[in-house]
């Protein structure tokens, strides 16, 4: 299985190749830490994919990536962005994993709070509980998954597309682990937060996992604390501790005390 991406042109256009299927690279639409996301358009059917391209420097990194298309591949689910296709491109001194999934032209929850904000418009209550219903589900098909379950421990607006149905779709299983972790030592203890650092956006995180105590079972708890902050962030548009990261006071100090602050908000 391999995927490359020609220095030839097709009418201007770069092709790229991915396990025999032939897609027009049309832009660069994002990126984050080692990964990058291309817009694509197959030559056959001018469908639009998304192409997400992970550089892993070692195999551990390239691993992950593998277990993220296969977490990927394992769910299916209209709440769950579902994988179209992956491949391994190996390189001298690096690899990548590149996952090819549909393309949402509405982007991300984020985006549309973005969007609404400009206006000064807010989201009615009605649409607010169907977009969390949908979140939900797919929350439950990854704590119900046997025969081990999984949390996704960075549910956030960002990692939510929405649909032309106005479907909402969790995307982004990099961080897709099994639930219960058991802490026996310090050393778990900070192997995990270390790795929810790395994996966690901080305004999204469980407190549980910005201090692990040691002797403890972490589990499926810190999405549904996450959970709580996206209901949040749908009916103001921002999370609950977006200000204390934006003022860059700790964020931290401000989740496991607990300190929300409810805007006032008649609409």
């Amino acid at each position: 299985m391999g995927g490359s991406l020609s220095g030839s042109c097709v009418c201007g256009r770069n092709v790229v190749n991915i396990n025999g299927k032939k897609y027009f690279f049309q832009d660069n639409v994002g990126e984050g830490g080692f990964s990058y996301v291309d817009l694509l358009e197959e030559a056959k059917s001018g469908q639009f994919v998304a192409l997400k391209r992970i550089v892993c420097h070692d195999k551990k990194a390239e691993n992950e990536a593998l277990q993220e298309a296969e977490y990927c591949r394992m769910f299916q689910h209209e709440n769950i962005l579902p994988l179209i296709d992956h491949c391994l491109k190996s390189k001298p001194r690096l690899s990548e994993v590149w996952l090819i999934f549909p393309f949402y032209k509405r982007g991300t929850l984020y985006d549309e709070y973005q969007r609404l904000s400009s206006t000064n418009q807010h989201i009615p209550s009605k649409r607010v509980l169907k977009l969390f219903h949908g979140i939900c589900k797919a929350v439950e098909v990854f704590h119900q998954h046997q025969p081990v379950a999984v949390a996704h421990r960075d549910i956030k607006p960002a990692n939510v597309l929405l649909s032309n149905e106005d479907t909402p779709i969790i995307m982004d299983l990099g961080s897709v682990a099994p639930a219960k972790v058991e802490i026996k030592s310090f050393k778990d203890a900070q192997a995990l937060q270390d790795l929810a650092a790395e994996r966690c956006t901080m305004p999204f995180r469980a407190p549980e996992l910005f201090q692990v105590p040691i002797h403890s079972t972490i589990d499926e708890k810190v999405d549904i604390w996450s959970l709580g902050c996206v209901l949040y962030s749908l009916m103001y548009l921002e999370g609950p501790f977006d200000q204390v990261w934006l003022k860059k006071d700790s964020v931290a100090l401000a989740v496991q005390n607990k300190n929300l602050h409810f805007p006032n908000n008649d609409k």
